[in-house]
């Protein structure tokens, strides 16, 4: 096999990567070929750009490409579709747009390859029945198209990215038939809402069970249909609409989607007939009808999404009943590295991203030490490399971080924070602003802008607790943590993880020996409130437990004392007030281990009694599964701390 792409997705670099086919870093950073310049000003490996194609009055074959970092801009026409049409829907992977369906009745797919997308769209295998006014979504793997006429029809068809010249089969259906609905989601879950006759209806897909029929959730706030949606890994954005003509904009979150849908800011102007996609901080609203077709794209900026949606730059022609895709939106994985020009010599490889990597950090043998062990997801049968070491030798801190750092905080009456540089890791971890307290098994989660340590004792015992949160902003992480609302009971061994929104601090030390299975729940966007009580954990007996989780749901593992437990429990963030799940356990019991993982795994190491240098893997496709352990930690220890760029739901 040769290297021939273009452009990877990180399946396709983690295929290249265990097949050694993937260039290591000192093959294409540290010996450049002569002559190779201006290097870091070619593409992105993932475009930052939608598309937005076919449409009324027409029908139209348009494509039109809007280019994320330069949004003022009219869109540049690209590639045709491979057929006029109007009424359809898309949807698409890191690498290809997917536009399936339309008017006139058909089942054609057409394939965008978004890197050479000035060529004709690729008709790729059907839809298993020819429909118009559907809606489509997906993930990285699958696009689920469903709904439509003439019917309407409930049918749910499936593309399978990695075999997309077959004939999409068909799934679990919708839970009603429909038509002239939208469709969002993330990287677990599909919303489909909307109908005609006018429906507030949402209906919501799980990828992982995708024969099921779909679930009803949380309604929109109004009936409508003709309206278009997107969103990122936490909320889903519905707008525009009739009947009439609407500049309502409803936002579903993800983590409470049996609630009303919430309406935000509006778009500019009211319209339908739209199509919307985005990237992780904005969603692009684009064309529609007053009736008239108008080329207006409204841009919702989702952390401040309570304003006035901004008009950009506009399509390159006014149109209504179009489709849109894009490699950033729904939470799709991205890979921000830089190809060099494509007028150089030679074609260089960016290195494997810094995102594919676990570190596990401190610990105590019973002695505190400082070593770090780095896990490389894409070589986990490994042992795991030792990296540049903490600062300071000590167990019993927390760690979270986002796509660049991770920060480990607390530890034995201290309130040290160390940060360790992921493009820098063999170097020592940074000192930085320390916690406004002493933290003793504290618990530590985050987002992509800031880290959350509560919990903990404030000396070096588990017979106190407390119930104060800290939080470090990462671009000023030289100052003392700020103290934020508190957890709603004091608690030492509670354990964190969390999405873009909110943060989960499950079990702990109410104090010692007594235990709780209290879920506290922190919203980001109101971090001055008080914790709200969520779902429990299935057990009080899970002190001293680990966390990690992807941007749908959360898994609590092990933990308990005397007794430990292989216990791995799941909070699905879209029902958080249900108690968690017990899912496939660990492969032994233990306790004060840590966790972290990616996407798609989550990798619980080390822990007591031992102590112990195992490391299990949890696989989130298949999580009732007992885990696998891989590739042991360089050095068996207990109460650590682990982080990584990609756990918790952060943007990559």
């Amino acid at each position: 096999m040769s290297i021939r792409q273009d452009v990877f997705g990180l399946e396709q670099v983690y295929r290249l990567q265990v097949e050694g086919l993937w260039s290591a870093k000192s093959d294409v950073w540290l010996q450049l070929p002569q002559g190779l310049t201006n290097f870091g000003t070619g593409a992105t490996v993932t475009p930052q750009t939608g598309y937005f194609g076919g449409g009324n009055p027409g029908p139209r074959s348009t494509v039109d490409r809007i280019d994320y970092s330069n949004d003022t801009a009219t869109a540049s026409p690209k590639g045709l579709l491979s057929v006029a049409r109007a009424y359809l829907a898309a949807t698409g992977n890191s690498s290809f747009g997917y536009f399936g369906g339309g008017q006139p009745s058909t089942s054609r797919v057409d394939r965008i390859d978004y890197s050479n997308d000035t060529a004709t769209a690729s008709p790729k295998g059907p839809l298993s029945l020819a429909r118009t006014r559907l809606a489509a979504t997906g993930n990285s793997s699958f696009g689920y198209f469903g709904g439509g006429n003439p019917g309407p029809v409930s049918t749910v068809d499936r593309i399978d990215y990695s075999n997309d010249t077959a004939t999409a089969p068909a799934k679990g259906s919708l839970d009603t038939t429909r038509r002239n609905l939208a469709a969002t989601g993330n990287a677990s879950f599909g919303y489909f809402g909307g109908d005609y006759p006018s429906k507030s209806i949402v209906s919501r897909i799980d990828y992982s069970n995708d024969t099921a029929t779909a679930s009803p959730k949380g309604p929109l706030s109004a009936a409508r249909y003709n309206l278009a949606a997107t969103g990122n890994a936490s909320f889903g954005y519905f707008g525009g609409g009739q009947p009439g003509s609407r500049s309502t904009v409803d936002r579903i979150d993800y983590s409470n989607d049996t609630a009303t849908a919430s309406p935000k800011g509006p778009l500019s102007a009211s319209r339908y007939g739209l199509a919307a996609t985005g990237n992780a901080s904005f969603g692009y609203f684009g064309g529609g009808s007053t009736p008239s077709s108008v080329s207006t794209v409204d841009r919702i900026d989702y952390s401040n999404d309570t304003a006035t949606a901004s008009p950009k730059g506009p399509l390159s022609l006014a149109r209504g009943a179009l489709a849109a895709s894009s490699a950033r939106a729904n939470a799709l994985p991205g890979v921000d590295s830089t190809l060099p020009p494509a007028n150089s010599p030679t074609q260089v490889l960016p290195p494997p991203s810094v995102t594919n990597f676990g570190y596990f950090g401190g610990g105590s043998l019973p002695g505190a030490v400082s070593t770090v062990d780095r896990i490389d997801y894409s070589n986990d049968t490994a042992t795991a490399s030792p990296k540049g070491p903490l600062s300071v030798a000590r167990s019993a801190a927390a760690a979270t971080g986002n796509s660049s750092y991770g920060y480990f905080g607390g530890g034995p009456t201290m309130s040290v924070v160390d940060r360790i540089d992921y493009s820098n890791d063999t170097a020592t971890a940074s000192p930085k602003g320390p916690l406004s307290v002493n933290r003793y098994f504290p618990g530590a989660t985050g987002n992509s802008s800031y880290g959350y340590f509560g919990g903990g004792g404030n000396a070096s015992t588990v017979t106190g607790s407390s119930a104060s949160v800290d939080r470090i902003d990462y671009t000023n992480d030289t100052a003392t943590a700020s103290p934020k609302g508190p957890l709603s009971v004091s608690k030492v061994g509670t354990f964190a993880t969390g999405n873009g929104s909110y943060g989960y601090f499950g079990g702990g030390w109410i104090p010692f020996p007594a235990q709780t299975s209290v879920v506290d729940r922190i919203d980001y966007s109101n971090d001055t409130a008080t914790a709200s009580p969520k779902g429990p954990l299935s057990s009080a007996n899970s002190a001293g437990g680990a966390a990690t989780g992807n941007s749908s749901y959360g898994y609590f593992g092990g933990g308990g004392y005397p007794t430990y437990r292989t216990t791995v429990d799941r909070i699905d963030y879209s029902n958080d007030t249900a108690t968690a799940s017990p899912k496939g356990p660990l492969s032994v019991a233990r306790y004060l281990l840590a966790a972290t993982g990616n996407s798609s795994y989550g990798y619980f190491g080390g822990g007591l009694p031992g102590p112990r240098s195992t490391v299990d893997r949890i696989d989130y496709s298949n999580d009732t599964a007992t885990a696998s352990p891989k590739g042991p930690l360089s050095l068996a220890r207990g109460s650590l701390g682990a982080t990584s760029a990609a756990a918790n739901g952060l943007p990559q």
